[in-house]
Protein backbone atom coordinates (compact mmCIF):
# COMPACT_ATOMS: atom_id res chain seq x y z
CA UNK A 1 0.00 0.00 0.00
CA UNK A 2 2.84 2.60 1.02
CA UNK A 3 4.31 1.92 -2.96
CA UNK A 4 1.42 2.47 -4.24
CA UNK A 5 0.77 5.79 -2.60
CA UNK A 6 4.58 6.76 -2.73
CA UNK A 7 3.82 5.83 -6.97
CA UNK A 8 1.36 7.68 -7.13
CA UNK A 9 2.40 11.03 -4.82
CA UNK A 10 5.32 11.26 -7.37
CA UNK A 11 3.17 10.46 -10.60
CA UNK A 12 0.65 13.42 -9.41
CA UNK A 13 3.18 15.63 -8.62
CA UNK A 14 5.10 14.96 -11.73
CA UNK A 15 1.95 15.67 -13.43
CA UNK A 16 1.38 19.33 -11.82
CA UNK A 17 5.23 20.19 -13.16
CA UNK A 18 3.91 19.53 -16.41
CA UNK A 19 0.81 22.02 -16.17
CA UNK A 20 2.77 24.83 -14.62
CA UNK A 21 6.04 23.97 -17.75
CA UNK A 22 2.54 24.88 -19.83
CA UNK A 23 1.20 27.68 -18.46
CA UNK A 24 5.02 29.22 -18.12
CA UNK A 25 5.35 28.21 -21.84
CA UNK A 26 2.18 30.36 -22.29
CA UNK A 27 2.60 33.14 -20.23
CA UNK A 28 6.67 33.37 -21.80
CA UNK A 29 7.99 34.54 -18.59
CA UNK A 30 11.90 34.90 -18.75
CA UNK A 31 14.39 32.35 -18.05
CA UNK A 32 14.78 32.03 -14.34
CA UNK A 33 16.26 29.24 -11.92
CA UNK A 34 12.23 28.04 -11.30
CA UNK A 35 12.05 27.76 -15.56
CA UNK A 36 14.66 26.14 -15.65
CA UNK A 37 13.97 23.99 -12.97
CA UNK A 38 10.87 22.81 -14.92
CA UNK A 39 12.43 22.31 -18.13
CA UNK A 40 15.28 19.88 -17.09
CA UNK A 41 12.42 17.89 -15.20
CA UNK A 42 10.06 17.91 -18.27
CA UNK A 43 11.88 18.50 -20.94
CA UNK A 44 13.99 14.50 -20.56
CA UNK A 45 10.69 13.30 -20.71
CA UNK A 46 8.58 15.64 -23.12
CA UNK A 47 11.51 15.23 -25.92
CA UNK A 48 11.40 11.77 -27.06
CA UNK A 49 7.90 11.53 -27.29
CA UNK A 50 8.07 14.66 -29.27
CA UNK A 51 10.45 13.39 -31.51
CA UNK A 52 8.50 10.84 -32.17
CA UNK A 53 5.33 12.77 -32.88
CA UNK A 54 7.10 14.86 -35.07
CA UNK A 55 8.11 11.67 -36.98
CA UNK A 56 4.66 10.27 -37.03
CA UNK A 57 1.90 12.87 -37.48
CA UNK A 58 1.01 15.08 -40.30
CA UNK A 59 2.44 18.65 -40.88
CA UNK A 60 -1.52 20.38 -40.31
CA UNK A 61 -0.98 18.36 -37.00
CA UNK A 62 2.55 19.37 -35.86
CA UNK A 63 1.53 23.17 -35.45
CA UNK A 64 0.21 22.49 -31.56
CA UNK A 65 2.97 20.41 -29.61
CA UNK A 66 1.12 17.20 -28.70
CA UNK A 67 3.72 16.00 -26.64
CA UNK A 68 2.91 17.13 -23.21
CA UNK A 69 -0.23 16.20 -23.57
CA UNK A 70 0.85 12.47 -24.71
CA UNK A 71 2.95 12.09 -21.51
CA UNK A 72 0.40 13.42 -19.12
CA UNK A 73 -2.09 11.29 -20.79
CA UNK A 74 0.42 8.25 -20.73
CA UNK A 75 1.22 8.98 -16.94
CA UNK A 76 -2.33 8.43 -16.39
CA UNK A 77 -2.50 5.05 -18.02
CA UNK A 78 0.51 4.17 -15.50
CA UNK A 79 -1.48 5.03 -12.57
CA UNK A 80 -4.35 2.71 -13.86
CA UNK A 81 -2.08 0.20 -14.58
CA UNK A 82 -0.36 0.30 -10.96
CA UNK A 83 -3.57 0.79 -9.60
CA UNK A 84 -4.64 -2.77 -10.81
CA UNK A 85 -1.57 -4.62 -10.51
CA UNK A 86 -1.05 -3.29 -6.62
CA UNK A 87 -4.22 -3.43 -6.45
CA UNK A 88 -4.98 -7.22 -6.61
CA UNK A 89 -1.27 -7.41 -4.80
CA UNK A 90 -2.66 -5.79 -1.72
CA UNK A 91 -6.36 -6.88 -1.19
Amino acid sequence: MRLYLLLHSLLELYKLVLLAYVVLSWLRIPSNRWTVLLQRLVEPVVTPVRTFLRARLPREWQMFDWSVLVVYLLIGVVEMLLRMVLGTLLW
